[in-house]
């Protein structure tokens, strides 16, 4: 078995693209499930693949803890192959940063939002207010109906899937500038926007993060 991280998140990209099209050829009512499916997926995807990019750099950027991440480095080197469990990639058994645990610690990866700011900063990747509106929207998405409930009318109901269209593509958009062949890798079919959809859905992007600068402003 081989899974990189870059193959996880293009199998999310994978999901998120069947659970809108299967959504489309469904009964509304009985397949909601699906758009939940879509936005887990499209969350996690973007999440997994910016840590993707940052481990291009350098491993240790996807970690909460360098400090922690350099003494696992360390012991590393005097720890016993495993007898089971995942291990290194192509290295059968051999153990990996996440076995260590130092002072009852295990290091631990960073949030979206982090990653987000470390692919920006660290790897000098330019990223729109745009897309980062998108990755702040669909990660209000994923944390609403991962963590309560979503009620919605039939137009905020329109526009919800709408706006799932558009963070798709928008994402799609985003890391086929910087990962080779992406558009081959996640074999997908490009779902169609008229200009006037997305004229409107950048307008709105730009509000969503308008309100959410002035939002971080006020808690400061």
């Amino acid at each position: 078995m081989e899974f990189t991280l870059l193959d996880n998140g293009i199998d999310s990209l994978k999901k998120t693209e069947l659970s809108i099209q299967r959504f489309n050829q469904l009964h509304r009512p009985n397949s909601y499930h699906l758009l939940k499916d879509a936005i887990i997926y499209l969350n996690h995807g973007i999440e997994i693949l910016l840590k993707y990019l940052l481990t291009e750099q350098h491993e240790s950027l996807i970690f909460k803890d360098l400090r922690l991440y350099l003494e696992a480095r360390k012991q590393l080197k005097y720890m016993s192959p495993k007898e089971n469990g995942f291990g290194t990639y192509l290295e059968k058994n051999k153990p990996t940063v996440f076995d260590v645990v130092e002072k009852g610690k295990r290091l631990e990866t960073i949030t979206l939002t982090e990653a987000l700011h470390r692919v920006e900063c660290l790897c000098d990747t330019e990223i729109t207010k745009e897309f980062k509106s998108s990755i702040f929207l669909i990660n209000k998405y994923r944390n609403d109906i991962t963590h309560h409930s979503i009620k919605l009318s039939e137009f905020e109901e329109q526009k919800f899937i709408h706006d799932l269209k558009m963070l798709y593509i928008n994402t799609l958009d985003f890391f086929s500038e910087h990962i080779s062949e992406l558009y081959v890798k996640v074999d997908v079919d490009r779902f169609e926007v008229t200009l006037e959809e997305a004229e409107q859905w950048q307008r709105d992007m730009e509000e969503f993060y308008q309100e959410r600068a002035l939002s971080d402003l006020s808690e400061d």
